[in-house]
């Protein structure tokens, strides 16, 4: 069997890796939701010079790809922490006599 120390830096090696995966999933979330805005924000879209009315099936759609998007995000982050902090637990040495 594992030791926990063997099992906790294998949980810190998976963080790192969850780290670097939730920041493409920031960067995703980033685009879409900036698509999001330039195609639906009639606020954004006025500040550009488009006084057209968007297209609101395509909104629709747009805004539940950056749902989407955030929520991947946001799964992806929590289990960073979780396995950043589950790792560096079992890492740490503890007090058994």
């Amino acid at each position: 069997m594992l030791s926990d120390s063997t099992k906790g830096f294998v949980l810190v090696a998976l963080s790192i890796l969850l780290l670097q995966l939730s920041m493409e999933m920031m960067q995703n979330h980033d685009d879409a939701e900036r698509e999001y805005q330039t195609a639906c924000d009639l606020e954004y879209r006025a500040l550009m010079g488009n006084i057209s009315m968007p297209d609101w099936e395509l909104c629709n759609e747009l805004d539940q790809h950056r749902s989407r998007k955030a929520a991947l995000f946001m799964i992806t982050l929590a289990s960073f922490v979780i396995t950043g902090l589950v790792g560096t637990v079992m890492i740490l040495p503890s007090n058994e006599d």
